[in-house]
């Protein structure tokens, strides 16, 4: 998932918890995915009546948005009686920085051979920017060859120093490199970091949730009501599954590596599902701003 998307997972394992998570998620990608407004904001009421369409009680999407206040997400703004929210200037680029590569193409014939490594280190009681951290770069497309050593096979020189810079951190060394001379057992550890393996079901499972979805879709048989709910919970589906893919180069792959498959399967999805989807979205605020 997107670094944004990753900040608002939970270590606990209830069901409530795993619900408030949900529902975070979804509204975070309703944002990112339906309001082209730039950053105006949306009342609040409106928002409520889109989760409702996820199944979301009222009282569960009121204190989503007061949780996604608190964290830093959204912004909350009043004027008289009504009360919008919007999404703050960090959370809007953090989308817009995530959605490149959730929709962009991956070129997997080619590799300039360039990897990216990072070494880095952290207080050690400071367990929420550790996780933030790897979070971040997990979604660059780093994996761990040891606990504070991090390595990709793509240039991410720029981007992840952008990140250390955002996070504050100053105790790390990047290098850039085309020649890495991985011994067995380091060459073991990174593909056992890589998880191909789980990588390669994930993709697959993907391809067998959604095929029919495709579809339906592509014969335009998919109701707006229903084509925003399929359609948001795919885009979540996939998150998940780029946020945990280093995007390795073909080299590195066997063969019958599902991902060009199921990116395929995706694009196709969301772009004949996007008009559809886009225009119960805005139904749902006209009808929640009408009967206010």
């Amino acid at each position: 998932m997107s670094e944004l998307h990753h900040a608002l997972e939970t270590p606990s394992e209830s069901a409530a918890a795993i619900g408030r998570a949900r529902a975070q998620r979804l509204l975070v990608t309703l944002f990112g995915d339906y309001w082209h407004a730039g950053h105006a904001p949306l009342p609040s009421g409106g928002l409520v009546a889109v989760l409702a369409e996820f199944d979301i009680a009222p009282a569960n999407a009121r204190a989503t948005l007061s949780r996604l206040t608190q964290r830093g997400v959204l912004e909350r703004t009043k004027e008289g009686r009504r009360t919008s929210y919007r999404l703050t200037e960090s959370a809007w680029h953090l989308l817009q920085r995530g959605a490149r590569r959730i929709f962009a193409g991956t070129d997997e014939s080619t590799w300039d051979g360039r990897w990216t490594l990072i070494a880095f280190t952290l207080p050690l009681d400071d367990a929420n920017l550790r996780r933030l951290l790897r979070a971040r770069l997990r979604w660059l497309t780093f994996s761990p060859l040891y606990d504070a050593t991090w390595v990709t096979p793509h240039d991410r020189f720029d981007e992840v120093r952008e990140q250390l810079s955002e996070l504050g951190i100053s105790d790390a060394v990047v290098l850039r490199a085309t020649d890495l001379d991985l011994l067995p057992s380091g060459r073991a550890r990174l593909e056992a970091a890589w998880r191909i393996d789980e990588l390669a079901a994930g993709y697959q499972s993907f391809l067998e949730r959604h095929r029919e979805l495709a579809w339906k879709a592509t014969a335009g048989s998919v109701a707006p009501a229903q084509a925003l709910v399929r359609r948001t919970e795919m885009v979540n589906d996939w998150r998940a599954l780029v946020g945990e893919d280093p995007d390795l180069p073909a080299t590195f792959l066997p063969a019958s590596f599902p991902r060009a498959q199921a990116r395929t399967l995706f694009l196709d999805i969301s772009q004949a599902l996007a008009r559809p989807a886009q225009q119960r979205f805005e139904q749902i605020l006209r009808a929640a701003e009408a009967g206010k």
